[in-house]
């Protein structure tokens, strides 16, 4: 694979403050309750319990964001599958999403707001959103197709450069020399245009051979960073939208909205905040949040979750089968052999 497309096809993860953490291993998530794993997939109590039964057998970080899931999941209709959540056990403040349906939280972002519930709800609904909308999924076919099609247009410059290159010739080893060193920083396209040149010319000059190599590498560079503009833009969309409707999530599960506000204003004090990077700069953030407060007051939002939160019932938990997270039951419950019992 070519330098180009494995700068764009690592592992996709979107995080929530600080730029995207490429290759975030889930083996680094601790989401183990305080007994025995053993103890998390024992009977569940009458759902007037299981919240009881939750703070009790859950470490208290883990057990906040398994509340804050639970209420968002049924408020905005998102209970119909499980939901995966993890703490990380490190001073880092962040959170991101991604594999399926896993939403991982920092234990340093939980310091950093201890003590707001709905701050942390703001965190979770940007991260459930960037699942709801197909981010994680769409970025990694997006950056595929951006590959292709750069890779494309730099392999048919490649072609025409060569080949004005040769009929500008009068002789010598031009195209094997010039080739040669190409296919490390553009995978095959190397050896897909050698034959165009791979023919003898006997008065190339060393130094053509050179300028050739030199052009060759220009385009690499160029194009890559037209990729990396475009994925930036693509980038800081996504973060604005999971921002506006994580707003409307936390909003309707009956959390304060200024509690975006405030996680905001954590995220200010770092470092590059105030600059346009894999996220917008900060205060674009906090002006498309305080725009939404205005053309979506929470009071409204909060009727209509409200309703759906009545009439649902609190979403059950185990250990999921990786061992490392907790999965937040969907309405359907915790056991497909307890559901095809009562069905039949």
């Amino acid at each position: 694979m070519s330098k180009l497309s494995q700068c764009l096809l690592s592992s996709f993860v979107i995080s929530f403050l600080t730029p995207i953490l490429w290759g975030q291993s889930i083996s680094s998530v601790s989401a183990k309750p305080k007994p025995k794993p053993a103890q998390i997939n024992s009977p569940q109590p009458k759902t007037e319990n299981i919240y009881e039964k939750a703070k009790k057998e859950l470490p208290e970080d883990l057990y906040v964001v398994y509340r804050i899931v639970d209420r968002l999941a049924r408020a905005n209709n998102l209970d119909r599958t499980p939901w995966r959540i993890a703490v990380i056990q490190e001073y880092n403040v962040n959170a991101f999403a991604t594999d399926q349906n896993l939403i991982a939280v920092y234990s340093g972002l939980l310091d950093q707001i201890e003590g707001d519930a709905s701050a942390i709800a703001c965190v979770v609904g940007h991260e459930m959103t960037h699942h709801t909308q197909r981010h994680i999924a769409m970025g990694e076919a997006e950056k595929k197709a951006l590959v292709e099609k750069y890779t494309q247009e730099a392999e048919l410059e490649v072609k025409q450069e060569a080949q004005s290159t040769v009929q500008e010739a009068t002789g010598a080893s031009f195209g094997g020399a010039l080739l040669q060193g190409l296919g490390g920083m553009f995978g095959g396209i190397g050896s897909s245009v050698g034959n165009l040149a791979g023919g003898t010319l006997n008065t190339v000059s060393q130094q053509r051979v050179e300028d050739g190599k030199k052009r060759m590498a220009e385009i690499v560079k160029q194009k890559q960073e037209e990729l990396e503009k475009k994925n930036g833009e693509n980038d800081r969309h996504q973060e604005l939208e999971a921002d506006q409707i994580g707003y409307q999530y936390m909003a309707k599960a009956g959390f304060d909205p200024q509690g975006c506000l405030r996680m905001m204003e954590v995220l200010g004090r770092m470092p590059g905040s105030e600059m346009d990077t894999t996220h917008p700069a900060t205060r674009k953030r906090l002006t498309q949040i305080n725009s939404l407060m205005t053309e979506k007051p929470a009071s409204i939002l909060s009727q209509e979750g409200k309703l759906r939160l009545d009439t649902s019932k609190p979403l059950t938990y185990s250990l999921s089968r990786d061992d490392k997270s907790l999965r937040v039951n969907s309405q359907y419950g915790g056991s497909s052999a307890d559901t095809i019992d009562k069905m039949f």
